[in-house]
This record gives structure tokens, C-alpha cells and sequence, in this order.
């Protein structure tokens, strides 16, 4: 028989006063280790479920680490961009569901009377890139050419009647208007000697959206599967570098 005994319960309590204060280091350390992890299961399921997600996209989850005065770590989506929409706005539909917010393009088309308020612009295929956003600076040749880039862009971008606005020929080559039923922003073409039309953006009634990335879900799961397996190897971590 074995029998196994306590230690001394002095030396017991005296083993435990000297390694408290390593605790605090091992629950930040379990905490920033958690985020990462969380952070890597969200990336992974966006560049499953998102359509060639743009670099932007999939840098936009950032974590705040853990520190010991504060036990807490964080993972989101970035609320800042030096140009365009920040993250945690365009993606919300993609987390949240519903229907998306306008976009910039169709907040100046709205504010210039030639969409609806409860419409959205839905691009064509032939002008976007792939990544599936319109090309280059696409948008504000067209909101210049219907004189609704001011809204866009905040300088004077609309075309004018100066000769060099109309060799660029964006208040000809652009439109919004209904043809053939479908309402919204066409490009006209030349084809030969005829001039046809084809839709840049049709306009259409609210797009509603289902959750593609269950961001809230996607860190329950991480953390009740890793906690207690990242919390050991972190106190472990803590007693071998106490000193």
C-alpha cells in the first residue's frame, strides 16, 4: 500500500505566498493567448465564407493583449481606416445580419435626389474588380459626371463646362435614370456608329443579409475548448520563470 501524505501545511502555505504573485502573469498571459486564438478562428471562417476577401478585410481584427493590471483582453473589428468605411461598420451584416448600411457612393446619390432613400446600388459584375469592389476610381468619375461628388468627396469634383472636364467625358458618359423598367447608373457606350447603354448600378429595395461569420459564437466555442489547457501551460510558464 501507498499511502501519500499532505506536506506540512506551513510549508504548504509558504510554497503558495511565494508563487502568488505569479498568478496575475499567468492570467494575462492565458487571456492574450485566448484573443490570438479567437482572432485566428475568425479569420478562418471569413476566408471560407467571404468571396476573395480583400487584404484590408482580413486585417481588420485586431486583439488588445491582456496586461497584469488589466485582466482582460479584447477582439474586434478595427473602428478606424485611413480611407473608407471602417470595418466594424461594413462588416456589421456579415456579424450581425440584417440589412447593411448605405455606403458612401450611395449616400451621395441619395443626397443628389437620384436614388431612393430605402434603395441600394448593386454593381455590375464588368466593373468590379476581384475582389468584387468597383474599380480604381470608378465611383467618383461617375458621381462627378451627376454632379454629385462634392457629397463624395468633399472637393470640388463635379464636371463642368471647362474644357478640360468635358475632354474627360464623365457628364456624357454617365447617367442615372430608369431604361427598360431598371432603374439606376448606366455608362453610355459607343458601338460603332450607334451609342448603346449598359447598367454600371441597377437600384434595388433593401438587401437583407444572413450572419456569415458568427463572430460571438466563433469565441464561445474557442474558449471552452482551449481555457483550461492555455490556463496550465501558463501557470506552468509562470512557476518555471518565478524567481
Amino acid at each position: 500500500m501507498i499511502t501519500i501524505k499532505a506536506p506540512d501545511i506551513k510549508e504548504a502555505k509558504a510554497l503558495l505566498e511565494k508563487n502568488a504573485k505569479q498568478v496575475p502573469f499567468a492570467m494575462a498571459l492565458t487571456l492574450t493567448r485566448m484573443a490570438q486564438l479567437v482572432k485566428k478562428g475568425e479569420l478562418d471562417v471569413m476566408q471560407k465564407r467571404f468571396d476573395r476577401p480583400t487584404k484590408t478585410t482580413l486585417n481588420s481584427v485586431f486583439i488588445r493583449p491582456a496586461t497584469k493590471a488589466k485582466l482582460e483582453s479584447k477582439v474586434w473589428l478595427k473602428d478606424t481606416f485611413s480611407t473608407g468605411i471602417p470595418a466594424d461598420k461594413y462588416l456589421q451584416p456579415a456579424v450581425y445580419g440584417g440589412k447593411r448600411s448605405h455606403k458612401r457612393f450611395e449616400k451621395a446619390l441619395i443626397a443628389r435626389g437620384l436614388m431612393a432613400p430605402n434603395q441600394y446600388a448593386i454593381p455590375n459584375k464588368a466593373f468590379m474588380d476581384q475582389y468584387g469592389n468597383i474599380k480604381g476610381q470608378l465611383a467618383l468619375k461617375i458621381l462627378s459626371g451627376l454632379g454629385a461628388a462634392e457629397t463624395f468627396s468633399g472637393v470640388q469634383a463635379n464636371a463642368t463646362q471647362s474644357k478640360r472636364s468635358r475632354k474627360k467625358g464623365n457628364a456624357d458618359r454617365f447617367f442615372a435614370g430608369d431604361v427598360d423598367g431598371d432603374a439606376g447608373v448606366w455608362e453610355r457606350k459607343k458601338i460603332g456608329r450607334e451609342v448603346g447603354v449598359r447598367p454600371v448600378f441597377i437600384f434595388t429595395s433593401t438587401p437583407y443579409y444572413k450572419v456569415r461569420v458568427p463572430f460571438f459564437k466563433i469565441a464561445d466555442n474557442i474558449i471552452k475548448a482551449n481555457y483550461e489547457r492555455e490556463f496550465v501551460k501558463a501557470i506552468e510558464r509562470a512557476l518555471s520563470t518565478a524567481r
